[in-house]
């Protein structure tokens, strides 16, 4: 995937505003979307929302969008294996606002086959699935779902990857979304001897069944929402909330 290369673009659009045309060029340069038709509507539905001005520049919105004015989506999936083997088997996810909640979104989907060990760590058997709808037909739901909020989640990697790869097989494009780790964003806020979901969800006194998609997507909303209560006042943008996290995690400077 061309997660680095997305990544890369972004960081120049970050600091400045560029010509139309140059975001159209940069974006098709990425594999996955070579051959698709950009517009502002297009890259709304992969992730990104632009502000045009009369220049014909673009700007990303998370520059100056207010972190109370911005809307997470915190995401969860259980899946039958890795990224590169695996299947994604239910996808959870809750969408907020200004740390108040605005909608859900929670599936299983068919599969092939489920190992016995994801059975017994998730309780999702193959009877559960056997009349669930399929891959396609749920991740075109769910884009429509996500569409440009902020991607968010424990291990962001792991459900940002396994989602983005499982878009661009079914023919759907990949994720462009910007994203936050709930991970490193505990790591800035949380003195914690350990940073996996259980482990939190107990510090914080968080109580939801474990390993199904839409308990732990809440689970870690909850962990956002105590994280963002202990960002310093200079925070204020989405983009300063990303690269708040991004810094700030092994530091440590925001007491409990």
């Amino acid at each position: 995937m061309s997660l680095q290369q997305v990544e890369q673009i972004i960081s120049i659009l970050n600091k400045q505003s560029k010509p139309y045309e140059w975001v159209i060029q940069e974006f098709h340069k990425v594999d996955e979307l070579k051959d698709f038709d950009l517009d502002l509507e297009t890259f709304e539905l992969l992730g990104l929302a632009f502000y045009l001005n009369q220049d014909n520049c673009l700007s990303l919105k998370t520059r100056t969008t207010k972190i109370k004015e911005e809307t997470f989506c915190i995401v969860d999936i259980e899946s039958t294996g890795g990224i590169k083997h695996g299947q994604i088997l239910e996808i959870g996810a809750v969408k907020i606002k200004n740390s108040k909640e605005l909608d859900r979104f929670n599936t299983l989907i068919k599969v092939d086959q489920i190992p016995e060990n994801i059975t017994e760590l998730t309780g999702i058997s193959f009877d559960m699935v056997e009349n669930a709808p399929n891959l396609k037909q749920v991740l075109r739901d769910f884009k429509l779902f996500l569409r440009d909020s902020i991607f968010v989640a424990h291990n962001v990697r792991f459900d940002y990857g396994f989602i983005s790869k499982a878009l661009h097989e079914c023919g759907l494009g990949i994720l462009l979304n910007r994203y936050i780790c709930t991970i490193e964003f505990a790591q800035c806020c949380i003195q914690s001897p350990k940073y996996k979901l259980d482990v939190l969800k107990e510090l914080l006194g968080i109580e939801s069944i474990h390993h199904r998609a839409l308990s732990d997507a809440l689970a870690a909303a909850e962990i956002f929402k105590y994280c963002l209560s202990k960002l310093p006042y200079h925070v204020q943008t989405t983009e300063e909330l990303i690269k708040f996290v991004k810094t700030s995690r092994t530091q440590r400077k925001i007491a409990i």
